[in-house]
């Protein structure tokens, strides 16, 4: 990656952030999860900061290339693509949703789609840092 050391930190940090949220629901049944109020809140705030943590490397990415600035974390995944550091908006754009929800509609938030989200989409994560390794 040809990115700087700022960019890798946070990487790092994404990695240790879906490590740990693996680690605190391997086991854990969807029924488990939904009445757990702990559980629910710290897989929120888990996810919420992952995916803070990839609008935080779009944005540094587009301040590095010079191709800023962008009017929100949507536009900011959608200018990776422009300049080719990102194949597909998606699941990106997904993911920035889902944490609009959890911060503005918290009220709404459904115990299924975050545990859904928790134990079937941790991934998605990981192919972000890959397809940053690649560049």
């Amino acid at each position: 990656m040809k990115y700087n050391g700022i960019v890798q930190r946070k990487l790092t940090l994404l990695d240790e952030q879906v490590m740990r949220l693996r680690q605190h629901l391997d086991g854990v049944t969807a029924e488990a999860f939904a009445e757990s109020w702990a559980l629910r809140s710290m897989t929120e705030r888990a996810l919420q900061v992952a995916v803070e943590i990839v609008i935080d490397i779009a944005e540094r990415i587009i301040a590095i290339e010079g191709a800023g600035p962008v009017p929100g974390a949507s536009a900011a995944i959608d200018r990776l693509v422009t300049l080719g550091v990102l194949p597909s908006a998606e699941p990106y754009r997904t993911m920035v949703g889902f944490r609009n929800m959890i911060v503005h509609q918290y009220e709404r938030v459904d115990p299924a789609l975050v545990y859904e989200l928790a134990t079937r989409r941790l991934d998605d994560f990981r192919q972000f840092r890959d397809e940053l390794d690649r560049l």
